[in-house]
């Protein structure tokens, strides 16, 4: 049977409100593993930080929070709806120190450098993530910080064995790869980060394990599943009738809790290295204006 497969560099949930308020909700249950990495990494008072990918905004608040007031963020995404919603969102929480804009990876270019690049969960749906990475790395001053922290979903397990977890985890796993995404970006990030011409990153893994009846965690998964299920039909994976969605989240409950049981999610690596010291100032000319500047 043949399989439809997808472009990279789609982003294979979508865009829609229900897709962005989802996010928000991820990030919220993601948000210490998250926190962790970026203070590790030396996120500090007064750095100029770009987050790329930023989505609704949430790991440029977080990055934000390290950086202070007199410091800056500016997230950037190519989703125009999300960068909408984060700036409502900035203005919402009163933080005047994140901007946002709408922009692509591929002609993105800063005016000057900033101090930090982060990003959670972007470099896997990249079909060439390295060079973005260098590309990125070329706009971070000598000696910069560069930040990452991306899946491992290959890092599913339950004890005891959950089949319907087991499912779920394999359902989504299956259409991020058929989608043509790196569906364990966390273990590559080292050999990525050497491609791009930095230094072997320092790196931590941090996972979230559920258990008991009131844990988020089964809501969390669900939620995953319902934004991809169109993909999931698309591609074969599996039908929205066998994944019976409505009712997802009380089964995933009931199957761990019944047990005592635990689930871990999906693993995140974060990984951190420094630019190279030493960057020709000829490097920061823009004479010809052919990108499309824009600064913090």
């Amino acid at each position: 049977m043949r399989h439809e497969t997808q472009q990279p560099n789609i982003y294979v949930f979508g865009h829609s409100d229900a897709e962005l308020q989802r996010l928000i909700e991820q990030s919220r249950f993601l948000a210490d593993l998250t926190e962790q990495v970026l203070r590790q990494s030396g996120l500090a008072p007064g750095m100029r930080v770009l987050d790329i990918g930023c989505g609704a905004g949430d790991v440029s608040f977080l990055a934000a929070s390290l950086v202070g007031a007199i410091g800056s963020v500016l997230g950037i995404d190519k989703s125009p709806e999300a960068v909408a919603l984060a700036r409502k969102r900035a203005v919402q929480a009163g933080l005047s120190n994140v901007q946002f804009e709408v922009a692509d990876l591929a002609d993105f270019r800063l005016t000057e450098p900033v101090d930090a690049i982060v990003g959670r969960a972007i470099l896997m749906y990249l079909s060439d993530a390295a060079g973005v990475l260098r590309r990125l790395a070329e706009q971070v001053r000598p000696g910069g910080m560069i930040v990452f922290q991306e899946m491992d979903l290959s890092t599913t397990r339950s004890v005891p064995e959950a089949p319907l977890y087991t499912a779920c985890t394999q359902w989504g796993r299956e259409t991020v790869r058929r989608a043509g995404f790196e569906i364990d970006m966390g273990s590559k990030l080292y050999p990525t980060f050497r491609r791009a011409g930095l230094e072997g990153p320092r790196m931590v893994l941090g996972a979230r394990v559920e258990a008991g009846p009131d844990s988020a965690g089964y809501e969390y998964l669900a939620q995953i599943v319902r934004s991809l299920l169109p993909m999931m039909e698309r591609f074969g994976v599996v039908s929205a009738e066998a994944v019976g969605i409505d009712t997802l989240t009380a089964r995933l409950r009931d199957e761990v809790v019944t047990t005592e049981g635990i689930i871990q999610l999906p693993a995140l690596i974060g990984a951190w290295a420094r630019t190279p010291t030493m960057v020709p100032e000829s490097d920061w000319d823009d004479t010809d204006g052919a990108n499309a500047p824009m600064s913090g």
